[in-house]
């Protein structure tokens, strides 16, 4: 099964959208939902799985709708459904399944699907420390598909205000209980708490202030350096920081939006090497990332 699980960044005029697995081709059910037609998506998510119960991909987006729309049980039916054969736990910080997490259900799956990791992967150091970190990820990631429904009425509408101040008090909250983990445990390393739950603490510091990311960056960078922490991820924190100080971003990773709308790389050093710098933390060519918000990228790239 393909889970669509798309890592956003927002802050401070920022937009930065990091895939964390491929996309599928967009199904009229997909584009149903991203409308906002939560009911209408069903229905049609509904329709594909009765012509095909095994496709767990569609099965999945099904669960996913449903917990969107508050339908708890009819969720959780389909959401173990398309998981039956997953050996990963990506599902545990998937966005779309934020009003889930409160239920035993939820707990669950955990077990379930971290008993199957273990059996493939080896056992977790602190299996309690990885389940907290994958639930604040979620929380992390949570509401962005609110919030983008509320934009199709405008920027300035109340729900989109009040969706951002509900964002706002979940980054507190978890910055502030990721720093109690730090003091504790330092940061969380891929080798103790494996992959997607030390990646929540890049998430959340990400969306820290100023003080706290440079507070937090020199302890990610030698996290990289070791292995232990991504360095394609850590990138895009060098750059915020960076970007907030007023200095020049390294990476190209910070993209800004012009009043008319589109959008462009800003105080980028050396434009000429970007590409090679990227390459040498695991990202992509300059010109595919900055695709994605419609800049064409025709700086001549060069190599040192």
């Amino acid at each position: 099964m393909k889970k669509k699980l798309l890592l956003v960044f927002f802050s401070m005029g920022i937009v930065v959208l990091l895939n964390s697995v491929s996309y599928t081709q967009t199904s009229l059910a997909d584009s149903l939902r991203d409308a906002g037609n939560l009911d209408a998506a069903i229905e049609e998510y509904q329709r594909l799985y009765n012509t095909n119960p095994n496709d767990d991909d569609n099965t999945y987006d099904l669960a996913g709708a449903l917990a969107l729309n508050r339908q708890i049980d009819s969720a959780f039916h389909y959401l173990f459904i398309a998981v039956r054969n997953d050996t990963s736990v990506v599902v545990l910080s998937d966005p779309f399944f934020i009003h889930l997490i409160d239920d035993p259900r939820w707990s669950e799956l955990e077990d379930m699907l971290i008993e199957r990791v273990e059996k493939k992967l080896g056992k977790y150091s602190n299996v309690e420390l990885s389940k907290e970190l994958w639930r604040m990820r979620l929380k992390d990631q949570a509401y962005y598909y609110h919030i983008n429904i509320a934009e199709k009425n405008g920027y300035g509408n109340l729900v989109r205000m009040a969706l951002w101040d509900l964002k706002t008090r979940i980054n507190e909250e978890n910055v502030a209980r990721l720093e109690e983990i730090i003091s504790e445990y330092g940061i969380p390393k891929i080798s103790y708490v494996k992959n997607t739950a030390a990646e929540a603490a890049f998430l959340i510091i990400q969306h820290a202030d100023i003080k706290t990311q440079e507070k937090y960056l020199p302890m990610f960078i030698e996290a990289a350096d070791s292995g232990e922490a991504h360095w394609f991820q850590v990138a895009l924190m060098v750059d915020r920081v960076n970007i907030r100080t007023g200095k020049m971003q390294i990476y190209g990773t910070q993209l800004y939006q012009h009043e008319d709308g589109s959008y462009y790389v800003k105080d980028l050093i050396e434009p000429e090497y970007v590409n090679q710098r990227r390459a040498g933390v695991g990202l992509g060519p300059i010109q595919e990332y900055v695709k994605q918000w419609n800049v064409v990228w025709d700086i001549e790239q060069k190599e040192k």
